[in-house]
């Protein structure tokens, strides 16, 4: 069972623009002089994977030059892998196809989420436990707007909660599937919830693995946010 890894960077992140008009989101800096694509190359490294491929579309160009001048720090364990198009979250993976083996693992990260996981063990679980994939999850208090009403059969308010928070499990956007699933993808669009849901109604057995810590920089917010709470300022800011 060979460990194939894949780096999400093919996004245009739109949600983070003006930024994203000068420069793709994995390559935006982050706190510690690094670039955020590190951030995800390095969760891979402890699995000793055989590859890691870095998947490009928006600025291409861009996000290979990069690689190739990471790549000596990380010992030609990069490749890029340019698509013409945008084919979703899942789809990008379709390339793997004619590469990975049934029983290979294949561990995809997000290019433009910074968490704290625990992949080597996420890995160990996801094989004992005899699951097709594992979603890396985070435990996430979501607030909502509105004051929720408790309401009983006779329609009288039983009580009333101000803007509660309600706590759920959500992606971080980093997933082990197993090699076998791969050749579900046939080349198109399709993002990887709905992949997720195909593999489940094909009989694939889908678990969970925590995050310790999750932050997504999808947002100008987000962005700043993460450089508020490392305590520095933001790079080029000064």
């Amino acid at each position: 069972m060979a460990v194939l890894g894949v780096v999400l960077a093919a996004g245009k992140g739109e949600r983070l623009r003006p930024l994203t008009l000068y420069v793709p989101k994995p390559l935006m800096p982050i706190p510690g002089g690094r670039l955020a694509i590190q951030d995800a190359i390095d969760r891979l490294l402890p699995l000793r994977p055989t590859r890691i491929y870095v998947v490009a579309h928006y600025m291409a160009h861009l996000i290979k030059d990069s690689v190739n001048h990471l790549n000596r720090a990380y010992g030609g364990l990069l490749e890029t892998v340019i698509h013409d198009r945008l084919l979703g979250t899942a789809g990008h993976l379709y390339f793997l196809n004619g590469i990975v083996n049934d029983d290979d693992l294949v561990v995809v990260e997000n290019g433009d989420v910074i968490a704290k996981v625990n992949m080597a063990d996420a890995v160990s679980r996801h094989v004992s436990r005899g699951l097709d994939v594992t979603v890396i999850g985070y435990r996430a208090g979501v607030q909502l707007r509105y004051g929720v009403l408790n309401v009983n059969d006779e329609g009288l308010v039983k009580s009333w909660v101000e803007k509660p928070t309600i706590n759920v499990t959500i992606s971080t956007g980093n997933y082990i599937i197993r090699g076998r699933f791969i050749r579900l993808l046939k080349g198109e669009f399709m993002d990887m919830n709905d992949y997720i849901n195909l593999i489940i109604r094909s009989g694939g057995r889908v678990g969970v693995y925590l995050a310790d810590s999750f932050i997504d920089i999808g947002t100008v917010d987000d962005y700043l946010s993460l450089w508020c709470r490392s305590g520095g300022a933001v790079a080029g800011s000064q």
